[in-house]
């Protein structure tokens, strides 16, 4: 990645001197790692793709310890509700972990005040196992909701549109579905449906 250096220099240019624009520098350089990280998977959508037989509670577990500290910088307290006996997923585990990453990350992000993210899962009626993210926050107008997925179409001030694009490739190559209901200072609810291995 061509930022690593830039990003050692700049680093060490803000110790050197303590100038006030190195640290707007290196997180600006960490926005650029991140896009260029996200059009990386959407070039090479399959490159190692290992599709093994998981649990999804189990990745959903992983998944909120990693996100709970960034969670509570907001005032955001997340919620599991979890199925128990829900039949395995063929998932390329990495993946679905980025998804729920950028769903919960999104989550957090529209609660600027805090709030709760709940994260659910559930047998679906099609013997497909749902997962859903709703939060509490500023919620996504009616008319925005068809375009969510598209690249660089973004409700954030900085937003790409990338994440959210990278997310409905990776579930589509799962052959799963992702739905977007919302209500204008309410909140978002986000479901995902993937087929179970049975």
């Amino acid at each position: 990645m061509p930022s690593v250096p830039l990003k050692g220099f700049t680093q060490l240019w803000g110790q050197e001197t303590h100038h006030k624009y190195s640290q707007i520098i290196l997180a600006e350089l960490d926005r650029i790692e991140s896009i260029m990280q996200e059009f990386l998977m959407l070039a090479k959508p399959n490159q190692e793709m290992f599709f093994v037989e998981k649990k999804m509670n189990d990745i959903l577990r992983d998944t909120i310890a990693f996100m709970e500290p960034e969670a509570m910088l907001y005032g955001v307290e997340l919620i599991l509700e979890l199925a128990e006996e829900l039949p395995l997923a063929r998932v390329e585990e990495k993946q679905i972990k980025q998804v729920m990453l950028n769903l919960i990350k999104n989550a957090i992000e529209a609660m600027p005040d805090g709030g709760q993210v709940t994260i659910r899962t559930k047998k679906a009626g099609d013997d497909s196992i749902g997962i859903e993210v709703v939060d509490n926050g500023v919620g996504i107008s009616q008319e925005r909701i068809p375009h969510l997925g598209e690249p660089f179409y973004s409700n954030k001030e900085k937003g790409t549109g990338l994440g959210l694009m990278v997310s409905f490739k990776i579930i589509e190559h799962h052959k799963g579905k992702i739905f977007f209901e919302s209500e204008e200072g309410k909140g978002t609810k986000v479901e995902i449906r993937l087929p179970s291995s049975r």
